[in-house]
């Protein structure tokens, strides 16, 4: 096994012994078996490098979207928590406003200072009379129908 190892040792002064045979690299040509497979191959590296292009500028703009989203997000609950403040804000005027009207009268301004206001009086029902007997009343007041309605004998 030494001379083996001897024989493709090379030395300063020497040529290597042998050399190693490579075939001759073949041209893939129209004409190849594998030309196609090759052909293939070459397609699929561009289609990627396109894919891969594609996928970045939707990252980005997925990125860009999701910005967009949450100042929307952001603007929708400060406008929330506005009109809750506000509404709050709001009741307790109103609540206030009707106490205050309890304690203090606001009088009309072009109400002439000589004239004293007169308060209007509460609009109350008539007072009810009992029915009307047909027996203890005379006859001349009740139309001929109503005569007939309470006796009906006659």
């Amino acid at each position: 096994m030494k001379k083996a190892q001897d024989k493709y040792k090379e030395t300063p002064d020497q040529e290597p012994t042998s050399v190693p045979q490579v075939p001759p690299a073949q041209n893939i040509g129209y004409g190849h078996p594998e030309y196609s497979f090759v052909q293939s191959i070459m397609e699929m590296q561009k289609s990627i490098t396109q894919v891969q292009t594609s996928l970045q500028h939707l990252t980005s703009s997925v990125e860009g979207v999701k910005t967009k989203v949450d100042d929307l997000i952001k603007w929708k609950n400060m406008i929330l928590g506005g009109a809750v403040v506000l509404g709050a804000l709001l009741t307790t005027a109103v609540y206030l406003a009707n106490k205050a009207s309890e304690y203090l009268t606001i009088g009309l301004k072009n109400q002439p200072s000589n004239q004293e206001y007169i308060q209007p009086q509460a609009l109350t029902a008539p007072p009810i009379t009992p029915p009307i007997n047909a027996n203890t009343q005379s006859n001349t007041n009740i139309s001929p129908i109503d005569k007939n309605l309470s006796n009906p004998a006659e």
